[in-house]
């Protein structure tokens, strides 16, 4: 592949649309209403009143807020999938201009989330959090649609699967501009939407079958509102990108989307197994003074208990998220059959186009907030740049059980790592080692699995990779954010949802500065043209699409590049290849294997006899998942 480099500036490349926005505009929830309320009859259900929020005249978006989409999962359907059969209905037109509450949570935000919401109109207001809280909110474009209907946008908030709400994230812009529907959903978090007995009693993914049936109620009601069921495309941030890249394997979401948006979330290294949340069922049997076992016993007082208890007695557990179900549910289909790896490799994938990215430093305020003195630069000695690598490497890795007499050398897996990331030549800058540190959490935490994830959608489909390097010109966005920290973790999406046109006033005193304005019409363009077609790329701006032979990632900055040199490819690649391999080898000598035994091998299958004619005989099963 020719990779080209496009280098314009902004007053070249950038078709800026004129459409504004009132001075007056707040946020959605709490505008007020057009003339002609906005009636919409959901068979099944029944008949809901809208929003029309007026723009710059004659523009407007029309909403639908707190919609329900299950059967509230409180009492016996707490730890339980959703309940859709039958829906929840309602006789009178129900008023549907304000937010549903939040899933329930705790309101521990980490710095990037903190200034995000820094962000937002200062009349914003909390929806508050409920149990009851499966709902979804609709942002309808105005005019007349495509004769195949509205594209259509369905957003998983980000929050690490244990916080995180629809209500932040404003569409009217980006609906607006780019003519897309946007939908909103909210899912179970935290202990509500992830908890597993591992077996039958709680089999656990409630969060994600919340999407799905989320989807289920997109595809089959969103004509309605005019959008085109054939063109629904699932995106999100962070887990919701997780998310994402999960319905890409799950054969439960097979069928709901068209396309696929993952930012800043790896799916293939971020689920656990059931056996591995089993001593959570301790901790939690105890701190609500439950039974552990039989699990039906435990799950009848954890239904039992008030959802706050629950909460304030498990809010110090960050670890909730997916996992591999395949053996934890006997009663339905699992979301997870294999892990993502293996379902990836296989080719047993949901393959659609995918347009997937991330941040050039995604880690930096979560380092900022971990650091001893922020004040300092975030500088890092020698000594310390070894110590907590090995660290966090070695806590990483899975060691073998007790009845087994594998020998495991986590210590080589860490001096892997870091020969690959130490400065060279050698230095004593500290400022160097930072540095290296947190391009190494960019990739092996985003970037990698990331790309992984593309790699094998484009042997079906088509794949477009990003890095987003543009640092805000708007000295309110990064006045927080050291020069050092370059582009964080969520510092992409002010442009993706145009805060930059909310024009400053009483609600919105920010003063974006025009650059941003620009970036934010480009941004936005790019991710309308994937959602109507599939190829994000602009009159001036050709996004090659990304393959294992020719891997270009778009380096979105003041220029726009694919680039070869931009990226650190071979980084890629250690994590991808190189770093499985090794932590095989480091914690899986064995040496009581037969040659009829089989190993799982970096989420491969191998006989045995291969490696015992290599003089690495194995009896292990790696830990890499």
């Amino acid at each position: 592949m020719k990779y080209q480099k496009l280098k314009m500036g902004f007053q070249v490349f950038f078709v800026v649309i004129a459409i504004g926005v009132t001075s007056s505009q707040r946020t959605i929830a709490r505008q007020g209403a057009g003339k002609d309320p906005p009636i919409v009859k959901i068979p099944d259900q029944g008949s809901i009143l809208g929003r029309e929020i007026p723009l710059a005249r004659p523009q407007k978006v029309t909403v639908y807020l707190g919609i329900p989409y299950a059967q509230p999962p409180v009492g016996d359907l707490r730890f339980r999938p959703p309940v859709t059969d039958p829906p929840v209905t309602w006789s009178d037109t129900r008023n549907a201009t304000q937010f549903a509450p939040s899933c329930q949570q705790t309101r521990k935000f980490m710095k990037h989330e903190k200034l995000f919401r820094q962000l937002l109109p200062q009349d914003f207001e909390e929806p508050g959090v409920s149990e009851d809280c499966l709902y979804l909110n609709l942002y309808v474009p105005d005019g007349p649609p495509p004769e195949d209907g509205w594209p259509v946008m369905v957003w998983f908030h980000g929050g690490d699967f244990n916080t995180g709400t629809p209500a932040i994230w404003d569409a009217t812009t980006l609906v607006n501009k780019q003519k897309i529907l946007v939908v909103t959903v909210a899912y179970r978090l935290n202990i509500f939407g992830f908890f597993t007995t591992g077996d039958a009693e709680s089999p656990g993914n409630y969060g994600m079958l919340d999407q799905v049936a989320a989807l289920t109620w997109t595809k089959r009601n969103i004509e309605l509102f005019e959008g085109s069921s054939r063109n629904i495309v699932i995106s999100g941030h962070s887990s919701g990108a997780i998310s994402v890249g999960l319905h890409l394997v799950s054969p439960l979401s097979r069928g709901k989307f068209s396309k696929a948006i993952a930012m800043s979330g790896d799916a293939i290294n971020s689920v656990r197994t059931a056996q591995q949340e089993l001593p959570l069922v301790e901790e939690v049997a105890h701190n609500l003074a439950c039974f552990a076992k039989p699990t039906s016993r435990l799950m009848e007082c954890l239904r039992a208990a008030a959802p706050e208890g629950l909460l304030l007695h498990t809010s110090h557990i960050e670890t909730w998220g997916p996992i591999v179900d395949a053996d934890t549910n006997n009663s339905s289909d699992p979301f997870l059959p294999q892990h993502p790896r293996d379902l990836l490799d296989s080719g047993n994938v949901n393959a659609v186009p995918l347009m997937a990215g991330y941040t050039s430093n995604e880690l930096a305020l979560a380092y900022i907030d971990m650091s001893d003195n922020p004040d300092d630069g975030g500088i890092m000695s020698a000594s310390k740049f070894e110590s907590v690598i090995t660290d966090e490497i070695i806590s990483s890795l899975e060691k073998p059980d007790n009845t087994s007499s594998c020998e495991s050398k986590p210590q080589l897996v860490a001096d892997t790592v870091l020969f690959f990331y130490r400065p060279y030549p050698p230095t004593a800058d500290p400022a160097a080692f930072r540095d290296r540190y947190l391009s190494l959490q960019t990739e092996k935490n985003y970037a990698a699995g990331l790309t992984y994830l593309a790699s094998r959608i484009a042997r079906e489909e088509s794949a477009f990779v990003y890095r987003f390097d543009y640092r805000s010109r708007t000295p309110r966005v990064i006045q927080e954010v050291p020069l050092w920290a370059g582009v964080p973790h969520m510092f992409e999406l002010p442009f993706v949802w145009g805060l930059p046109h909310v024009f400053p006033n009483s609600n919105s005193p920010i003063n974006w500065s025009t650059s941003d304005k620009n970036l934010a019409d480009v941004v936005m363009m790019l991710i309308g043209n994937f959602v109507r077609s599939g190829s994000p790329s602009l009159l001036n701006v050709r996004w090659e699409p990304f393959t294992e032979e020719t891997p270009g990632i778009l380096v979105i900055n003041r220029t726009i590049s694919i680039n070869a040199n931009e990226i650190d490819y071979r980084a890629l690649a250690f994590w991808n290849d190189y770093y499985p391999f090794i932590v095989e080898e480091a914690m899986n000598q064995c040496c009581n294997a037969t040659s009829g035994a089989y190993a799982d091998v970096g989420g491969h299958w191998w006989r045995t006899g291969i490696y015992a004619a290599l003089g690495l005989v194995g009896c292990f099963r790696v830990g890499l998942h």
